[in-house]
């Protein structure tokens, strides 16, 4: 195994997948020898980019994908009971938006970097568990302050709104493209291993023995 790992993780706020394969991840991560670094650095990938700024409604969009009720109810369960396996909990019934995420990428690409992790989950926490609409800037703004991201959540709400961290949202995308991305969560080890979908810890260590 390397000294050092890089990990860049391609996510979405709104997927599933994606806040399980992090805690799957994070534990693979808590593993390893503590003589070894990992760096994870995240990227935007939007599951729905044209989903309108206010949102559309979530049982409806996903209705629209899945092909109808019966099988939006089995992924419901499917969500709920996956995320045990995890030790996430997911209020699926309380889930009314499904929101467009730019806005959220943006703010994980100006928090500073030792605090993305804390506040991806946190993002994940809130939309999963609480119900919050994470498209709405106020409540990204307060996610924010509430966990010690920024304590001038006016000045925030501006730098979100003007576009800030913008130019690194669409990076994370087009380099999404170049890599034939189609779905997440992605995780590239090391810019030469690429695993695709949700992955157990004993999957990740295994990688990381062998890179």
């Amino acid at each position: 195994m390397k000294k050092n790992l890089t990990i860049d993780v391609y996510m979405d706020t709104i997927c599933p997948w994606c806040r399980m394969g992090t805690t799957s991840l994070r534990s693979a991560l808590k593993q390893l020898p503590e003589d070894t670094k990992a760096t994870v650095r995240w990227h935007a990938y939007q599951l729905n980019p044209g989903i309108r700024p206010e949102g559309e409604d979530y049982r409806q969009v996903m209705i629209g994908r899945l092909g109808g009720n019966a099988q939006f109810e089995a992924r419901m369960k499917q969500y709920n009971e996956t995320g045990v396996r995890f030790g996430l909990t997911f209020n699926m019934d309380i889930v009314k938006y499904t929101p467009n995420t730019t806005l959220s990428h943006q703010l994980i690409a100006v928090t500073p970097e030792d605090l993305q992790e804390q506040l991806i989950e946190k993002i994940y926490t809130a939309y999963f568990e609480k119900g919050i609409n994470i498209g709405d800037v106020d409540e990204l703004v307060e996610i924010a302050r509430s966990n010690g991201v920024t304590d001038d959540a006016a000045e925030l709400k501006i730098r979100l709104l003007k576009g800030d961290g913008l130019e690194k949202v669409e990076l994370g995308q087009r380099n999404a493209q170049k890599l034939g991305i189609r779905g997440v969560p992605y995780f590239v080890i090391n810019e030469e291993i690429s695993l695709s979908g949700l992955q157990s810890p004993s999957e990740f260590i295994n990688v990381f023995e062998n890179s």
